[in-house]
């Protein structure tokens, strides 16, 4: 069973990483985090503090576009293609199927999740130009420069020598390549002079965006659910009121709870509050996060994870396929 399962996950992942439509998106979510410090220069507030809620914001929204373009894509395609049936008439059952494309999404979204936030952590290092006196990380810079180049240069390779489809391939040489800089930059600081290791990193802003993560599997899980039964337009519209609905739970439960405590009960217990992983409010407060809220909060989400996919797995089981 496990290795069936193993099987599917790994076919969606390569499907999902080889769509144009995931690099493309992957580009516009990274551009728009490295650019952001060009926006933040002309307001009023805190720079920096901007860069970090752009940044977060920019992958929570590019998670969001990619979980259910991706469901459509290795989901419900393949049921109108009658792929599917064709896999789940071997001795592969439709929880087994659904499990296996949740997984293989959520491995690409990870691979998505970990280089947009290796990009804003060093982009935050890099800093604003709030002034001309303000001093950059010049040498960074060059390096993002370097990183991109490099990036194109062996996706396009790989492509041209060895036929590998191109938009993966830029994905797989960028997870490399932007590893090596941020690892091997976090042994100096702006001045190319040692420091203690990890130190000139911004933690804080890893650790935010880590907190994200299992707010987008929750999202993966609802899209891959959606997936199995409505169409890309209406999984759009049903993920995007569950993503407004979880956002505002709170609120919503606050108001629902001074009419009525039980009938606030059952939908606080039902619908997540995504105000949970959003670490936006701690950074602007430079309040340290601790490791184990942040362990906390991967728990809370992997239970709705479970649920979600549970239920993807039921409106499978209870769909025809021909």
């Amino acid at each position: 069973m496990a290795g069936k399962v193993w099987a599917i996950a790994s076919n969606a992942f390569r499907e999902t990483v080889r769509q144009p439509v995931f690099c493309v998106l992957l580009g516009i979510a990274l551009a728009t985090i490295a650019l952001s410090p060009s926006f933040a220069m002309f307001t009023i507030f805190d720079d920096v503090k901007l860069v970090k809620d752009m940044g977060l914001s920019t992958i929570l929204l590019a998670g969001l576009l990619l979980a259910v373009l991706s469901a459509s894509n290795v989901v419900t395609e393949e049921v109108r293609g009658r792929t599917a049936l064709m896999v789940v008439a071997r001795p592969v059952g439709r929880g087994a199927f659904v499990l296996g494309k949740f997984l293989g999404i959520l491995g690409a979204q990870a691979a998505a999740a970990y280089l947009l936030s290796l990009v804003l952590v060093l982009t935050v290092r890099i800093g604003v130009p709030e002034a001309a006196y303000t001093k950059l990380d010049t040498p960074l810079i060059w390096g993002e420069i370097a990183a991109v180049l490099l990036t194109l240069g062996a996706a396009t390779a790989a492509n041209y020598f060895f036929d590998h489809p191109f938009p993966s391939a830029v994905i797989f040489a960028a997870l490399g390549i932007f590893s090596l800089l941020f690892f091997g930059s976090a042994f100096f600081d702006r001045e190319l002079k040692l420091v203690p290791y990890l130190e000139a990193m911004d933690l804080e802003t890893l650790k935010a965006c880590m907190a994200l993560f299992p707010m987008l599997a929750v999202l993966t899980a609802a899209a891959v659910a959606c997936a199995t039964r409505l169409t890309l337009v209406v999984s759009m519209f049903v993920c995007m009121v569950f993503f407004a609905v979880g956002t505002l739970s709170e609120y919503l439960f606050e108001q629902l709870t001074a009419a009525s405590r039980l009938v606030a009960a059952l939908p606080a217990i039902l619908l997540p509050s995504f105000q949970v992983f959003w670490m936006g409010d701690a950074l602007t407060a430079g309040s340290a996060i601790p490791w184990d809220y942040i362990g906390m909060a991967m728990a809370y989400g992997a239970l709705y994870c479970a649920a979600l996919v549970f239920l993807g797995m039921s409106l499978f089981e209870a769909r025809e396929i021909q």
